[in-house]
C-alpha cells in the first residue's frame, strides 16, 4: 500500500510541474487577483477530475480516436475564449476591471471546464494513471484509496507552492506583473492553438 501511496506522490509531483493550460491559467489568476483566486484555480482538479476518471476507469482502452478529437478542439476553443477575455481584462488594466471579470466561483467554474476539455488529462489517466488504478482496486479498495491520496495530495500541493510563489511576485510592482500576465496570456494562446492543431490532425489522420 505504501508503495502505491508513493507511486501516486511522484506521479502527482510530476502533473504539478508539467506546464499546461490549468497550470498557466492558474498563474494568470494569481497575478491579477491574489492567492485566493489561484488558489481555487488549483482546486478545481477535484471537482473536474472525478467523471473523468470514472470514464476512463469504465472505458479504458475503449475510447475512440474521435473522442480525443473532439475533446481536443473542444479545448482548443475554450482555452482561446479564455485568452482573449484575459486580453479585454489586460487592456482595460484596472483593478475594477479584474474583479468584475469572474467573481470566484466564475474562476472555479472556468478552470474546471478547461480541465475537463482538456485531452491531456484523459490521456494521462488512460496511459497512466488509470491502468495504475485498476490494478490498485484489484487489490483493495484501501489501495486504490492510497494511491489517489499520493497523487492529488502531491499534485494539489504542487499547484498551492506554485500559487504561492506567483504570489510573492506581485510584490515586484505593477510593472512587472502586467508584463508576467501578458506572457501568461500569450502562453495561453499558444496552447489554445497547439489544442486546435492537435484535434485538426486527429481529423485528417482519422
Amino acid at each position: 500500500m505504501f508503495i502505491l501511496l508513493f507511486q501516486g506522490a511522484a506521479l502527482g509531483l510530476t502533473a504539478a510541474a508539467t506546464p499546461g493550460p490549468l497550470q498557466t491559467y492558474m498563474i494568470n489568476q494569481t497575478l491579477t487577483g491574489g492567492w485566493r483566486r489561484g488558489a481555487l484555480v488549483a482546486l478545481a482538479p477535484l471537482i473536474s477530475d472525478p467523471p473523468i476518471v470514472l470514464l476512463i476507469l469504465l472505458l479504458l482502452e475503449q475510447i475512440p480516436p474521435q473522442f480525443l478529437q473532439f475533446i481536443s478542439l473542444a479545448g482548443g476553443l475554450f482555452v482561446l475564449y479564455l485568452a482573449w477575455k484575459l486580453w479585454k481584462q489586460w487592456q482595460a488594466g484596472t483593478r475594477a476591471s479584474i474583479e468584475s471579470l469572474v467573481n470566484s466561483n466564475g474562476v472555479l467554474r472556468q478552470a474546471a471546464m478547461m480541465n475537463l476539455l482538456s485531452p491531456g488529462v484523459y490521456t494521462f489517466w488512460t496511459l497512466v494513471n488509470g491502468p495504475i488504478l485498476l490494478d490498485a482496486l484489484h487489490q483493495s479498495v484501501l489501495h486504490g484509496v492510497a494511491f489517489l491520496l499520493g497523487f492529488y495530495g502531491v499534485f494539489i500541493c504542487g499547484m498551492l507552492g506554485i500559487v504561492a510563489l506567483f504570489h510573492q511576485a506581485r510584490r515586484l510592482g505593477p510593472l512587472v506583473v502586467r508584463s508576467l500576465t501578458l506572457v501568461s496570456i500569450l502562453i495561453l494562446i499558444v496552447f489554445g492553438g497547439f489544442l486546435l492543431w492537435q484535434g485538426i490532425g486527429l481529423f485528417t489522420k482519422g
